[in-house]
């Protein structure tokens, strides 16, 4: 939120950046911006919102920027009962927003691992992306553009990220969406296909130079590899260390790598599946899906995640042009053209679903409309008149568009490689001449390429320091209480005892077999338990004798107590008094 409603993307960048952080630490299953940003603004109960989302926590809270003033609000939900789990405010100068989103990301994550169980943490601070807040605002500006993904507003988005680097040379995550956005205005035609790559190039390297760890950048190299240069290996290594260095919840590339060069399909549809976890309420991530169930061949399954994309949104267009394709192969034309129509009527009958009802045309043996057709469209795409002079078995005036293609760098010249549609003129001599010159004998393996699964990480102490430890643990907890603090943290506990909080987190739970709440708590219990039964503090109240035990809420107290003894706390009293 903000005074100013043209602010919303401050707090959406925020809230963007505090996602990116918290996906770093590999033990948190964190939803990823678009399906998070379905509720913005909605009155929906936080209960519907963790089924929808398939989670057990929720991040809720406000963003308001006045002048050079910002106040961040946040909350953290137990989806499960709606329980607030902790709050906080905090009142920062603008120019301290960097320090706050790492504070506020580490604060978060510290308290779901001490509710619900280890997991490392990567707390070092994070070094300032540009000193410049100015430019800082204009990338967010940019960035809110971007995401829209549509030729007006990524024209825009242009504009914020050119300002942003004039404003600061030096801000490399400027230079990365430039770069990104150059893609993109290849692909609307907004540049031609060979100077989008090479400007996008260039603003990719201009970010590496800058901070060899910008993912975006390495990102953007890995599809310049892949679909302009057609370098199988770079392609795969600049996409390793993209996600070496925090790329999440992205699969596009990896999953046209394993379509269009292992064609593995099986591996394509694993990892769409598993951004989907994280995405559930993304269209994108659904026509993703439906995208490498189309290639497999597999169009029921196609349509069926286009029609999830759908119901998202039923203007989508994306989904309409390609679950139309899909209908045409299963022989359903009236549907197929149908769909079709209704994406064309998005865009005021023009666009490249003029190419998608040529296909379905072809399909139904249209051989003259189609022919007509490919007459009085003008091609961006040289393989669109390949696809269809191939489906009309015209080998010869296939292979004339395809050697354009070439020449001219064509994105889908990757798809020779294993596409399907290609097999009826695969065993024509020119064909194998230009696939030959496609370099695409010996790719690299894609073994390591998707992000790592966090799992066990292993032993984190040696089994002295196991022994030691624990000896000095229950020493602190018995003889110098400090669960009698309401607010002790698992890190403070850890600074207590000269131990870094993500070897108390493990020791705890993989050694005492409790997360840091329920072992504190235990103690605060045991505490409770004998203080409730002095005769001398019969003139108090339970809640106010859980306080003095270090509890610091009543339904934490109450339902920690039911939990572990079966009793509500005055039932126990009253059983256990003499």
């Amino acid at each position: 939120m903000s005074t100013d409603p043209e602010n919303e993307y401050f707090s959406d960048g925020i809230t963007e950046e505090i996602i990116n952080a918290l996906t770093r630490d590999q033990g948190l299953k964190v939803i990823a911006r678009t399906s998070s940003f379905a509720f913005k603004g909605k009155n929906i109960d936080v209960r519907e919102i963790g089924r929808q989302l398939g989670v057990t926590n929720i991040l809720e809270g406000s963003v308001c920027k006045v002048g050079q003033r910002v106040r961040v609000t946040a909350q953290l939900i137990n989806a499960t009962d709606g329980a607030h789990l902790w709050s906080k405010n905090f009142d920062r100068q603008l120019d301290d927003i960097f320090a706050l989103q790492d504070e506020l990301s580490l604060l978060i994550a510290d308290r779901i691992r001490e509710e619900f169980g280890h997991f490392e943490i990567e707390d070092a601070p994070h070094a300032a992306p540009t000193r410049n807040i100015g430019a800082y605002e204009l990338l967010l500006k940019g960035s809110y553009f971007f995401k829209r993904k549509d030729y007006d507003d990524i024209r825009k988005a242009m504009g914020y990220f050119e300002a942003a680097i004039e404003a600061d040379p030096h801000y490399a995550a400027a230079h990365a969406f430039q770069a990104e956005t150059y893609l993109h205005f290849g692909g609307f035609g907004i540049l031609p296909n060979g100077e989008a790559h090479d400007r996008a190039r260039l603003a990719a390297k201009k970010a590496i130079s800058l901070d060899p760890a910008e993912a975006r950048a390495h990102k953007v190299m890995a599809y310049i590899h892949l679909f302009y240069d057609w370098d199988w290996d770079a392609a795969l290594r600049a996409y390793q260390t993209a996600i070496r260095h925090g790329l999440a919840n992205e699969n596009e590339f990896i999953t046209y790598y394993y379509i269009f060069i292992e064609k593995d399909y099986e591996r394509a549809i694993r990892v769409a599946r598993q951004v989907l976890e994280t995405d559930p309420l993304h269209l994108i991530t659904h026509w993703q899906l439906g995208m490498c169930y189309y290639f497999a061949g597999r169009f029921e399954e196609a349509i069926a995640a286009y029609d999830h994309a759908l119901e998202l949104d039923a203007g989508f267009g994306e989904a309409l042009r390609w679950r139309g394709v899909s209908l045409g192969f299963l022989g359903r034309y009236e549907e197929a053209l149908v769909d079709i129509q209704r994406a064309l009527d998005l865009v005021g009958g023009r666009g490249p679903a003029t190419f998608d009802r040529l296909q379905v045309l072809a399909l139904m043996g249209e051989r003259e409309a189609v022919i007509e057709g490919i007459s009085q469209q003008s091609f961006t795409d040289p393989t669109e008149p390949a696809t269809l002079y191939t489906l009309l078995k015209m080998p010869k005036e296939a292979m004339h568009w395809l050697e354009k293609g070439y020449q001219e760098r064509c994105v889908m010249l990757v798809s020779l490689k294993h596409y399907w549609l290609w097999d009826p003129i695969r065993d024509d001599v020119r064909f194998q001449a230009l696939y030959a010159r496609m370099n695409f004998t010996h790719p690299a393996p894609a073994e390591a390429s998707e992000p790592a699964i966090s799992g066990d990480s292993g032993a984190l102490l040696t089994p002295a320091e196991i022994k030691r430890f624990l000896q000095e643990l229950d020493r602190h907890m018995s003889q110098d209480r400090p669960y009698l603090d309401p607010a002790l943290s698992l890190r403070q506990l850890a600074e207590e005892l000269d131990l870094h909080p993500n070897k108390l987190s493990w020791l705890l739970n993989e050694q005492v077999g409790q997360n840091f709440n329920e072992y504190v708590n235990g103690y605060r219990l045991a505490t409770f338990k004998l203080i409730a039964l002095e005769p001398a503090n019969q003139h108090l109240t339970l809640l106010g004798l859980a306080y003095e035990s270090g509890f610091n809420s009543k339904s934490v107290f109450n339902d920690f107590f039911k939990k572990r003894e079966g009793l509500t706390p005055g039932a126990w009293v009253k059983a256990h008094k003499v």
